[in-house]
Order: C-alpha cells, then structure tokens, then sequence
C-alpha cells in the first residue's frame, strides 16, 4: 500500500476543524514529501483555481501523485448538494463536481462524495432525495468513465450525515449506480462508529471500495488513541487492497506533528 495526506487548498476558510494540513501548498508537499508520504488529496472548493503548471511542478519537484480530489467543503462552506430539491442547486453542484472530474483526470486522480451528496429534509420522502443522489451519481459516473476518473462515495456516520451511513449502505448504492469507476471509500473514522466490526465490513466491501482514510477514533492521528492499526492494515491486505491509504484528521496539536506522528505509525504497516 502507499500513504497520503489530507491537504486544503489555500482559497478553503482555514479553521481547526479542516481534517486536513493548512499552508502554502509548496510547504505541504515538502513536510510530506521528507516524512515519506507517496500521494497527496487535495481538499478543494473551487477546482477552477487549481494552477495545474503549480501542481505539475510540485508534483515533479516532490516526487507525489495527487491521488484523489475531496470535495466536501463545497457542500459546508458553498451549500451545494448533489440531492438538493431545489433544481438550480443539485444542477450547479453537478456542474462543480465534473470540474472536479475535469481537474482530477491529468493526474488519474480519484473525486470523493462526502458530505456533498447532502442531506434528507423534512416534507420530502426519502426515497425521493435518494433517487435525486442515485441520478446524479449516475450522472456523474457516465461523465468520469471517459475521462478515466474513478468516483469513491464516502460513508459518513449518522451523527455528520443522515444517509448513506453505513458500509452496507454504501455497497448497496454501489450496486444500485452500477458503474465500475462508481465505488466506495472506507473511513475507520466513520465505520468504527457506524459499523458493528470494522473488519468483518473490510472483507465484506472486497472489490467494492477504491480508497481509504485514516484517523483514530477521536478523530486525531493514527497512534495516539484505541484503533488497531495493525489489524485494520492485515486486514486490507488479506483482501489484496494495495493501492492508497490517506490521512484525514483534525491537525492537533499542530500540523506538523500531526502529518509526522501519522507517517511514524502507519508507514511500517504499508
């Protein structure tokens, strides 16, 4: 397996509740690059100010991929969502998320749906906001398929998301949307709350989930709380996942120590 790191765009609203390192972006791939990170997710809000000459050059300079584009800040901080009821706003999230698509092609990038798929509201069935969701999956996963870009649709706990909580559920939708570059992400953060066994849902999702986040299970670095990392990595391992496993935490007590203390525990389990 390969390691990355959560990284936010400089035009993101910095706050210590971003799970993800906050500088220039120069500096973020230098600290990563010298703790012996691999790939790098980008936390992004507006994917039309990605300099792709930037990126190419740190990209070059740094030795990192930048495996997966994370949009869910386009849903906290610009209210958008790929289920809204209001018309206008579900076609201009989709029009967002295929610039994300856009963007994350050069770099055969993967895009997750988080938090932006948005959210059951009172007055409407919820089979009716979960039909608008399964469309604009669909949707969005027609579009990528030509460009070679991989969408993984994150399961979020009930206490952040109220549907599509689950792991099972995300298998589920999987199946529903029915597209091979449709899969899912798995976050121990959310499955450890979630989920009844972590690692039963782990052998359960073989071959349905393209990408993984990392933190413990108060929501800061890998290491310094209850998970059991090296069970959670035997166990990608025993159903062949080899590709990356990224960092998602609140940057506590700093960045730096975050971003190192991270990379001390996990990279002897890769």
């Amino acid at each position: 397996m390969k390691l990355a790191y959560q990284v936010a765009m400089p035009d993101l609203e910095s706050s210590p509740l971003l799970t993800a390192y906050q500088g220039s972006l120069e500096d973020s791939f230098r600290h990563l690059a010298e703790n012996g990170y691999q790939g790098i997710e980008l936390m992004v809000r507006d994917p039309q100010k990605l300099d792709p000459e930037l990126l190419n050059r740190l990209t070059s300079t740094y030795g990192l991929e930048v495996v997966m584009l994370a949009t869910g800040e386009i849903w906290a901080q610009d209210h958008i969502s790929l289920s809204s009821s209001n018309p206008e706003n579900r076609l201009r999230c989709i029009k967002r998320f295929k610039e994300f698509i856009d963007c994350a092609a050069p770099y055969h990038a993967q895009v997750n749906i988080g938090r932006v798929r948005g959210e059951l509201v009172p007055g409407i069935p919820p089979e009716t906001t979960l039909d608008l969701a399964v469309d604009a999956f669909r949707q969005l996963a027609s579009y990528a398929e030509d460009k070679g870009v991989t969408i993984a649709l994150e399961p979020v706990n009930f206490l952040q998301c109220n549907f599509i909580n689950s792991t099972a559920e995300g298998r589920d939708i999987v199946d529903r949307v029915g597209y091979q570059n449709f899969r899912i992400m798995l976050d121990v953060f959310h499955m450890n709350i979630q989920d009844a066994d972590i690692f039963k849902e782990i052998q359960r999702s073989k071959g349905y989930f393209s990408y993984v986040h990392l933190c413990d299970n108060n929501r800061l670095y890998p290491g310094n709380c209850g998970l059991d990392f090296p069970k959670i990595m035997q166990s990608l391992h025993a159903v062949d996942y080899e590709d990356y496993v990224s960092v998602e935490v609140l940057q506590f007590p700093s960045g730096d120590i975050a971003l190192t203390k991270s990379a001390q525990c996990l990279l002897p389990l890769l």
